[in-house]
């Protein structure tokens, strides 16, 4: 977990200072700050503090109330934000949890290049999409997965979030298909990431007022 972003985070979601953070957590401003800069990390009691106010109403923007609804859900799906040229989990969900492909995975943590047998391209062109610069409205990829012997495939549809202090964020709805689905998408698509591209509607015309 990076908890420097993790506390700059909810701190902006929630609209507190430093002081007034520390103060709600049970510890000190200075404290806080330096957890913030990356000269501490917090203890074992004040982790469980973070994670409670977390996920308390009262902290909850509009994206953490996404976070929480996708940590809940019992289908596969994940929240990733870019961080240094990769993808970062922020949020993964019970089903995600579960599935033996994605057990090593954590919040926190950069996705794995090995969780598809194009791993790097497919993280790579989902950072060229669009996707994060309002370029593209939605992106669907096709990739398969080899786990302890067994063959996944998924069809993922990528959703892009952006806050209001600007960070920006993806939605992944990850849906498991059979190979004959998969080859049949496979043949249509072009290649395995499929584009949707936002386009304003066109304005509508005005006409003169008749004299």
């Amino acid at each position: 977990m990076n908890w420097a972003a993790e506390l700059r985070a909810m701190r902006a979601r929630a609209g507190l200072t430093q002081r007034g953070l520390a103060r709600l957590l049970d510890t000190s401003q200075p404290h806080i700050s330096r957890i913030e800069a990356g000269l501490a990390l917090p203890r074992h009691g004040l982790i469980d503090r973070i994670r409670l106010f977390r996920d308390a109403p009262k902290a909850r923007g509009v994206l953490a109330g996404i976070l929480a609804s996708v940590r809940r859900n019992p289908n596969a799906a994940c929240v990733l934000q870019p961080e240094d040229g990769t993808l970062r989990y922020v949020a993964l969900s019970a089903g995600f949890r579960r599935h033996p492909q994605f057990t090593n995975d954590n919040e926190g943590e950069c996705v794995r290049p090995e969780i598809s047998p194009n791993g790097t391209k497919l993280v790579r062109k989902l950072l060229e999409s669009g996707i994060f610069n309002g370029d593209a409205e939605t992106v669907e990829t096709l990739w398969p997965a080899d786990t302890g012997g067994v063959r996944y495939y998924w069809s993922v549809t990528h959703t892009p979030i952006r806050t209001a202090t600007a960070e920006r964020y993806l939605h992944c709805a990850l849906q498991p298909i059979d190979p004959s689905t998969y080859e049949r998408l496979h043949k249509t698509w072009n290649g395995r990431l499929r584009i949707r591209t936002y386009r304003p509607p066109e304005p509508t015309p005005t006409l003169p007022l008749p004299r």
